[in-house]
């Protein structure tokens, strides 16, 4: 039973804590399309941009899983086995790639080859091959691969890593592919050429690029471009219809939705049938369904994990919000985003307003940005231009009026440096209300979160506990501070906090738990998951850390595990 919520919902009821009034059950996960147990997708840290995709015999997908890590996949996004990769000089503008020749993998990293075969065990590393690269293609030839480096173009015997030179190139080299008749298509200048034998083909070349990482697959050529973007060509690069994913760069008159997870995809696999994978600039793979009578790609399963999580959005319709886009509550695990938009250099926590619009302040594109609106759609992206004193490192937030009836957005670093803005209902930046000061009677070295009890009282979890402040003015002064439950049950040193109806929800990290506490009078209602056990089924927690709740449904990061769990209070 791949998604057996009904059956931990049972269990959760029969294992109910004695003295609890309520029972917190999963009601499912979001963003890790592994759900739970031994096929849970992992990314190593630091998270990093995808080396293309390669679809072996046995129908498993392959990408890289973080700096250093090689995944493989099952079709139904199931982390199958991990690799290693040599780490560093990973980013998303590394000349970083991945191509299969037969049974064996061929990944260009660090200007060096290496080579892994499908059927290696887990946990094996790359070889070193000893060649020197800058790109290599996607396709193979006769067992061979070609390369270039520096000026020269060379093949490369996959068996025996003996290197052939071609020939000599001039102008600027972007990237390279080769067709499975052995010609060799060097992308210079950002144009197409052919090399046949050693020898550059003049008749009808160069041509036009179709786009970045530029590939023959079955025939056909395709690139990729911004917002998500992929476009398809003849084999003779004209459009065939050209744009086939996504609409950036003037493509479509209008609007139209991205994903922002692929955003420039890294490269594309031929599945089987009429389906493909993606790879992506996080290193989320997807699955795109080639749709003939349309003409166009639709994306149908998201494969990956949620690597980290700092805003986190939920509505009271259950529209869930993470970094670039959404999901809705009854989505499966292996759902692709919604409504997506441009992801964020950084972002705080989100605060839930009462009309139920989000707001959450962050930094895009070396600007303060304000990702606002109803979950219902796409956010709004507001990118403040001048004037707008929000420092970066901002991880906590929440809103309330100030004396003057005003609404404003609080946002706090983790050494509790304070700053606030005026906003509208719908989260609009409006203006700058100045600094703020949380005045404590002992300092707290880490905050994590904010959140309101009615209008007048502002809690903020730190240090392991939760910090109560009354109004100062324009500040906050500490009135009350608390390390445990009412029954005297002690939380760990990192707790994350969300308030709603009346309730405080705590993801306590340490102790592997979720709490719900009534703010009325301190007793705890619920919990979620084996205090002091880390786990990954769909009753345990692993380090949890940010969550948000609205009404008797939360969400929250399960980070040790990278997925969203969405958690139900029955009382």
């Amino acid at each position: 039973m791949k998604y057996p919520c009904l059956l931990m919902f049972l269990l959760l009821l029969c294992a109910g804590g004695v003295g609890w009034s309520g029972t917190l059950t999963c009601a499912g996960v979001l963003g890790n399309s592994g759900e739970g147990g031994p096929s849970l997708v992992r990314f190593s840290a630091p998270t990093t941009a995808g080396i293309g995709v390669a679809c072996d015999r046995f129908g498993a997908l392959w990408d890289r899983g973080g700096d250093g890590t090689l995944n493989r996949y099952a079709v139904d996004g199931r982390l199958l086995a991990q690799y290693v990769l040599p780490r560093g000089n990973s980013g998303w503008m590394a000349n970083n790639q991945l191509a299969l020749v037969g049974d064996q993998l061929i990944i260009c990293a660090q200007g060096q080859l290496y080579r892994l075969a499908i059927t290696a065990p887990p946990g094996a590393a790359a070889m070193a091959l000893n060649v020197k690269a800058d790109r290599i293609s996607w396709n193979a030839a006769h067992g061979a691969i070609a390369i270039a480096r520096g000026r020269e173009l060379a093949l490369v015997q996959v068996a025996t890593g003996a290197v052939a030179p071609v020939a000599t190139i001039t102008g600027d080299l972007q990237w390279l592919e080769m067709g499975t008749d052995g010609a060799i298509y060097p992308i210079i200048d950002w144009q197409v050429r052919k090399y046949l034998n050693g020898v550059e083909i003049k008749d009808g070349w160069p041509k036009s690029v179709p786009g970045e990482r530029p590939q023959l697959l079955d025939g056909y050529w395709y690139g990729h471009t911004w917002h998500g973007t992929l476009k398809r060509f003849t084999s003779d690069l004209q459009p065939a219809p050209g744009v086939v994913l996504g609409g950036a760069s003037g493509s479509f008159i209008g609007h139209l939705d991205q994903y922002a997870e692929i955003q420039n995809g890294r490269g594309l696999a031929h599945v089987r049938d009429n389906l493909f994978a993606i790879s992506g600039m996080g290193g989320v793979l997807h699955l795109l369904a080639w749709q003939a009578d349309k003409q166009q790609m639709a994306v149908v399963r998201r494969i990956g994990s949620v690597a980290d999580c700092s805003g986190l959005g939920l509505d009271r319709q259950g529209n869930i919000w993470w970094a670039c886009g959404g999901w809705q509550w009854a989505d499966t695990p292996d759902a692709p985003m919604r409504n997506g938009v441009n992801n964020p250099d950084e972002i705080g926590q989100s605060v839930m307003l009462a009309n139920d619009s989000q707001v959450a302040a962050g930094w895009l594109w070396g600007k303060p940005t304000f990702y606002r609106g109803s979950l219902a759609g796409e956010v709004n992206t507001d990118r403040i231009e001048n004037g707008c004193a929000l420092a970066r490192g901002m991880v906590a937030a929440t809103a309330y009026a100030d004396t003057q009836g005003k609404l404003v957005l609080l946002t706090l670093s983790k050494a509790g440096k304070g700053q606030a803005f005026y906003i509208g209902n719908d989260g609009r930046y409006l203006g700058e209300a100045g600094p703020v000061t949380l005045q404590t009677t002992t300092p707290v070295q880490a905050w994590t979160t904010l959140a309101m009890q009615g209008t007048d009282t502002l809690l903020g979890a730190g240090d392991g506990a939760i910090v109560e402040f009354a109004h100062a003015g324009a500040n906050w002064t500490e009135t009350k501070r608390w390390r445990q439950t009412a029954e005297g049950d002690a939380f760990g040193h990192t707790i994350y906090c969300s308030a709603d109806s009346g309730r405080l929800w705590i993801a306590d990290r340490e102790r592997n738990r979720v709490l719900v506490i009534d703010l009325a009078d301190g007793k705890t209602l619920a919990v979620f998951g084996k205090r002091d056990l880390a786990g990954n089924d769909l009753t345990t927690l692993s380090t949890p850390e940010m969550l948000i709740a609205r009404g008797d449904r939360a969400v929250v990061f399960d980070q040790g595990n990278q997925r969203l769990l969405k958690l139900l209070l029955i009382e």
